[in-house]
C-alpha cells in the first residue's frame, strides 16, 4: 500500500518538475519581448488562422500574456513539486529537535487541519473561475492571449494535485507509524 501512496506522490511531482522546462520557455520569451520592443515591431507571428490560446498571431501583448502564463504555471505546479521534494518553507530549526515519529505526527496533523481544506477550497473556488472563464469565452481585450480558461484551468489542476500529494502522504506517513509501532511492539 505504501509504494501505491508513494507513487501517487511521485506522479503529482512530476506534473512540477516538468514545469521546470517552462523557466527557459520563459526566459526566451522576455527576450524575444525585449527585442521587438527595440525595434518596435508588434507582430511576432501571423499564421492566419486560430490556434487554441494564442489565437491568429501573437503580438507583443500576447507575449506578455504568456510570460504570466508561464509564471502561473511555474508557481501553481512547481509548488506541488516543491512540497514533495521537502524544499518548501518549513520550520527546520524546531523540527531538527524531533524524533522521526513526531516529524511525521506533526506532518500528518498539518496536512490533515492546513493543507487538505486548503487545497478543496481552493479547487473548488479554482474550478469555478474557470468554469465562468470558459462560458464566457474569456480573452484578452488588448491583443493577447485567447482562451483564457486555459491558463486558469492550471488553478483547479495545481490545487487539486497539491491535494492529493497531501492525501497520499499522510496515509502513508500513517501507515509507516502503524507499522513501525506494531514492529516495536512484537519484538517486546
Amino acid at each position: 500500500m505504501t509504494a501505491l501512496l508513494k507513487k501517487i506522490e511521485e506522479i503529482c511531482a512530476w506534473f512540477g518538475r516538468i514545469t521546470g522546462w517552462a523557466t527557459p520557455l520563459l526566459v526566451i520569451s522576455v527576450c524575444i519581448g525585449v527585442v521587438m520592443v527595440h525595434l518596435r515591431v508588434n507582430t511576432f507571428a501571423d499564421w492566419g488562422f486560430a490556434i487554441p490560446l494564442l489565437g491568429e498571431k501573437l503580438t507583443l501583448n500576447g507575449l506578455n500574456d504568456l510570460q504570466w502564463h508561464l509564471f502561473a504555471v511555474m508557481v501553481m505546479l512547481g509548488g506541488v513539486y516543491a512540497l514533495h521534494t521537502d524544499s518548501h518553507v518549513s520550520v527546520d530549526f524546531l523540527a531538527n529537535n524531533f524524533t522521526e515519529r513526531t516529524r511525521r505526527i506533526i506532518v500528518i496533523l498539518g496536512d490533515a487541519i492546513f493543507l487538505l481544506p486548503f487545497a478543496v477550497v481552493m479547487t473548488w473556488f479554482a474550478w469555478k473561475f474557470m468554469i465562468t472563464a470558459y462560458n464566457s469565452s474569456e480573452g484578452s481585450s488588448y491583443g493577447g492571449l485567447v482562451d483564457r480558461w486555459i491558463i486558469k484551468a492550471v488553478m483547479p489542476l495545481g490545487f487539486g494535485l497539491l491535494g492529493l500529494l497531501g492525501i497520499a502522504r499522510s496515509l502513508r506517513l500513517l501507515i509507516q507509524l502503524i507499522t513501525t509501532r506494531g514492529a516495536v511492539a512484537q519484538k517486546d
